[in-house]
């Protein structure tokens, strides 16, 4: 079974089951060892900028950032990294695009995991995978997102 952490640092409820089950669903699509390790962390536009800035140079707010690690040391090798998601940032989203905060959280986290995974957007052909990825995973899940109308994420 995936080791999976979450870490809500905002005093909004979340359904932490939900954004397990998301998890999981998207690393049994690439057929993950299941000793594999993700670590989740939902906070503030504040927090995400500053992190933002400090390891990307950007200033400025973003929905998701993913944080890949492991390695091959014994004490690092199943831990595929973690991904933090402003919920601020997810909410206003959400509103903007007419979906639901659970069906953008469910986004948000698919897209960060899977840059864990490997994925990039960096180039058009790539991002086009990666959406391609997201929307069978999501679809699995029987959540419904117009990809084409999301953002383009900045990660």
């Amino acid at each position: 079974m995936f080791k999976i952490q979450i870490r809500n640092l905002q005093r909004r409820r979340v359904n932490q089951r939900f954004l397990r089950k998301i998890i999981s669903q998207t690393l049994k699509s690439e057929s993950a060892s299941e000793d594999k390790e993700v670590s989740l962390a939902l906070v503030s536009n504040k927090e995400i900028s500053k992190l933002n800035e400090r390891f990307r140079g950007a200033r400025r707010i973003t929905d998701v950032l993913a944080f890949p690690l492991g390695g091959e040391f014994v004490s690092t090798k199943n831990l595929l990294g973690e991904v933090v998601i402003s919920l601020d940032k997810a909410e206003e989203q959400a509103r903007r695009e007419r979906h639901s905060l659970k069906n953008e959280l469910a986004l948000l986290t698919v897209h960060g995991v899977l840059h864990l995974l490997g994925y990039t957007d960096k180039e058009k052909e790539k991002k086009e995978v990666m959406r391609d990825k997201e929307g069978q995973i999501l679809h699995s899940l029987g959540i419904t997102v117009n990809l084409e109308m999301t953002t383009n994420y900045e990660l």
